[in-house]
């Protein structure tokens, strides 16, 4: 038996969709796309990942679609797999995998990349898998692909980013003359779409013992032979055949995994699939991509493939709802929000969905959902309706055994017993027990469901932050990664324009926005993001700033003026230029970079190491590779002064400073000092730590001294000292200390280890000297005046955990 989960649809969180196949003894397969999100779904949904060696990838590359992917090998290598598979049907996941060199590294795993052309077979113990690889009609004849050299080349890189041993001394990618290698950049992610077929191995029949000793075959090697499908002669000359002996073999109904990006794609799949062999066809998966049309042309691949028994799932923006996939991190979020009302929003489930699927296949829509029809005429099919369905989280199939002849295919749609809640039932179920004083389901949920505590009239022109995310090292069910919004106000004589400062963007921030904000005002918020700083190389605090470029591109491809700074390490600069010159270069003349050793305080600029030169890269032998000097680039040391110059005028900032950070190479902390209005006479300071050891001397009494606000790093609880020295981070007492010889105004702690959903224990903190203080939780938005309004819910907020903190023990102590 094999079963098949969705393990992701198309929601905000999660763009794509995931298949996880499991056979009967454990064996695990993913198929599909890994968007960012993809891994916080496994602790949500308590699935585990061991005997996972297989990823096959769907569609076209883009980092919408596979954004997720680093950050889940790197959490798939943590958890002890020593083997992974990215089997896809181009050459380019090479040259994908290869950008990631200076930020992705674990020893002890080996990563391999397997190229499934069209009609190429991946075959196991288990199954055959067939590539189908599509291309788009505007895939250009003269799109260059990789040579031979390149993509020897691109493995080895891919091999030392993955190395089977551990480095004898710390290893830092950029000093590392056979990673840090400057690739060549006339190359683009063609539009070409890779789909599966999965043939499940038949089962052969059982052994029938008695029949063989009846036909007089001696137990031993004729046996074997028997089983094995020969034919044996006994020493009388008898002659036995296998299916004397056997039962008949048993087979399994074949799956289709079809991705389809765009509308272009049409006539190339319909002619694939003309005349296709469906008798044995038991599902049939439509991973139909945003710019899809719900139309004939689907409805007509439909029909070609659909087999008497054939199960049709359909994945699309306009068909998948928008539900709460964490919905873990969904009633924390409630929780909080009945204790601090205007502090948080809810997260927003709104979509539009397709009329013309929903009519044409009467599957019942959601009360009170929104309909677009965008065929002049209705659909309609003369396929039976109880054989399609809409691919939701968590549902999928099981495919049994069947015998050719005697039984028909067996494919079973299995639904999943994980009900999709109301926020009334959350709320009486998680919240209403509690009885927090002046909460009521219509203040908390009914009266505040349309509503946008960020920016809102209130707020207008004065200081908010927001808490995307608040966790540490990887996402977890109650809190993701870190990331932090500043909006700075400026009044230029009475017209305020925003400054949106994202401080570091771990994966899935986007997501996070998307499910914080309302639609309509998601333009304005991403006119107004100026900034991206990214304080060091940690996956966790980068892996969604690739989708936040892209989605501000795209709100601001109206206004060509535009321009969008980044504050980034000039290992990171290197990245963004490959992976933008591989998937939309236009992006790249819209960025204003600026390395954060340009900004350090002092005289002193460290040196950026040369990368090796592709051509020297490649012509070197191994051994003379490792032993190869880098070579400094001497100019690197020079600082940018027009692009830092023009950065202060466009951002109406007096200084902008960083100092290194205790925690890793190349990482830093900074403090920021805008001018809040045309007068120049009003000046707000942020300093923020990223991930460091307690730095007094260096942020503390020189770059951050007396900032009117301090976002710190907390990750560990004051009892774990060592933890925090071997991994250099700051308990909570040793970032209160160093906002205390900071003379911070206000603090906000955040960056929680992710054992904790609950509050952080502050019972044993020194004194905090700050004006205002505040724990972070995600999605939490704070006004700079506010932020000691959570101070006297602190008692409450402890309370409001007891439910996780008892669930994730009885979970630890069920492993």
């Amino acid at each position: 038996m094999f079963t098949i989960t969705h393990v992701t649809q198309p929601t905000v969180d999660t763009r794509h969709p995931l298949l996880l196949l499991q056979s009967e003894h454990g064996d695990r397969f993913l198929f599909g796309q890994i968007p960012e999100g993809t891994q916080r779904t496994f602790p949500e949904n308590k699935t585990r990942l061991s005997k996972l060696e297989n990823i096959f990838l769907t569609g076209e590359m883009s980092w919408n679609s596979i954004g997720g992917l680093p950050g889940m090998i790197l959490t798939l290598s943590d958890q002890g797999i020593k083997c992974m598979n990215l089997i896809y049907g181009n050459d380019i996941v090479n040259y994908i995998v290869s950008t990631w060199r200076y930020f992705v590294f674990r020893f002890g795993m080996r990563l391999n990349t397997k190229i499934l052309k069209d009609g190429d077979v991946f075959e196991n113990k288990l199954m055959k898998v067939r590539s189908i690889v599509v291309n788009s009609p505007s895939q250009f004849s003269s799109m260059k692909s990789l040579t031979s050299q390149l993509n020897t080349g691109l493995k080895y890189i891919v091999s030392k980013m993955f190395p089977e041993h551990e480095p004898t001394a710390r290893h830092d990618p950029a000093s590392d003359p056979q990673v840090n290698v400057n690739l060549p950049r006339e190359y683009a992610i063609p539009k070409q779409s890779t789909s599966y077929e999965i043939n499940f191995n038949p089962i052969r029949g059982r052994f029938k013992v008695e029949e063989a000793m009846r036909l007089g075959v001696p137990k031993g090697q004729l046996f074997a032979q028997l089983t094995k499908g020969l034919s044996v002669t006994l020493p009388n000359g008898d002659v036995v055949k296998s299916e004397q002996v056997l039962e008949k073999q048993r087979s399994f109904a074949k799956v289709l995994i079809l991705d389809i990006p765009s509308d272009s794609y049409w006539p190339q799949f319909l002619e694939k699939f003309q005349v296709y062999e469906k008798s044995s066809l038991g599902a049939v998966y439509y991973f139909l991509g945003e710019g899809v049309s719900i139309g004939q042309p689907l409805l007509s691949l439909m029909q070609q493939l659909d087999g008497e028994k054939t199960q049709h799932f359909v994945s699309h923006f306009e068909v998948c709802p928008n539900g709460l996939v964490f919905q873990s991190s969904a009633v924390t979020t409630l929780k909080l929000k009945a204790v601090q009302n205007k502090n948080y929003n809810l997260p927003r489930t709104d979509r539009v969905f397709s009329k013309d699927f929903y009519e044409c296949f009467q599957k019942e829509l959601p009360q009170g959902s929104s309909r677009v029809q965008r065929n002049e005429r209705p659909l309609s099919t003369t396929i039976d309706i109880n054989k399609v369905h809409v691919l939701l989280q968590n549902d999928g199939i099981i495919v049994e055994p069947y015998t050719d002849g005697e039984n028909e295919i067996k494919v079973r749609h299995s639904k999943s017993s994980k009900k999709t809640k109301t926020w009334a039932e959350l709320y009486e179920q998680h919240v209403t027990p509690l009885g927090i004083p002046g909460a009521t389901y219509n203040s908390t949920v009914e009266s505040q469901k349309n509503v946008n505590n960020f920016n809102s009239e209130a707020k207008k022109g004065k200081i908010e932050v927001v808490t995307l995310g608040t966790g540490s090292s990887l996402p977890s069910k109650y809190r993701n990664v870190i990331s932090t919004l500043v909006k700075i106000p400026y009044n230029n004589k009475g017209k305020i324009d925003n400054r949106n400062i994202l401080l570091d963007a771990g994966e899935n921030t986007l997501g996070a926005i998307l499910r914080l904000i309302p639609s309509v005002d998601i333009p304005g918020f991403f006119r107004d993001l100026k900034l991206i700083y990214l304080s060091h190389l940690h996956a966790d605090h980068h892996l969604g700033i690739a989708s936040i470029l892209n989605e501000w591109h795209k709100q601001n491809l109206t206004d060509p003026s535009a321009v969008l700074y980044i504050v980034v390490p000039w290992q990171y600069n290197i990245f963004v230029k490959e992976w933008l010159s591989l998937e939309n270069s236009e992006i790249l003349e819209r960025l204003r970079y600026v390395s954060c050793e340009h900004l350090v305080d002092g005289g002193y600029v460290r040196k950026e190491l040369k990368p090796v030169p592709f051509e020297d890269f490649a012509a070197a032998t191994k051994p003379a590779l490792k032993k190869r000097r880098l070579e400094f680039d001497e100019n690197s040391s020079f600082r940018d002064r027009e692009t830092i110059t023009q950065m202060y005028r466009d951002l109406k900032i007096l200084r902008f400073q960083t100092c290194r950070a205790k925690h890793c190479d190349w990482a830093y902390s900074n403090s920021i000092s805008f001018f809040t209005g045309s007068d120049s006479s009003g000046i707000f300071k942020v300093s923020y730590s990223g991930d460091t050891r307690p730095n007094v001397e260096k942020f503390s009494k020189t770059i951050g001294r007396q900032s009117d606000l301090l976002i710190h790093e907390a990750t560990l609880d004051n009892d774990l000292v060592e933890d925090a020295i071997k991994k250099r981070h700051c308990t909570i007492n040793e970032a209160i200390e160093v906002s205390n010889k900071m003379g911070a105004r206000k603090l906000i702690l955040t960056h929680f280890s992710q054992r904790y959903p609950k509050l952080p224990q502050i019972g044993n903190s020194i004194e905090i000297e700050a004006q205002e203080y505040c724990f972070a939780f995600d999605g939490m938005i704070v006004g700079f005046d506010e932020i000691g309004e959570q101070t006297p819910h602190l008692r409450t907020l402890n309370e409001v955990f007891i439910e996780e903190q008892t669930s994730e023990a009885n979970e630890e102590e069920s492993v």
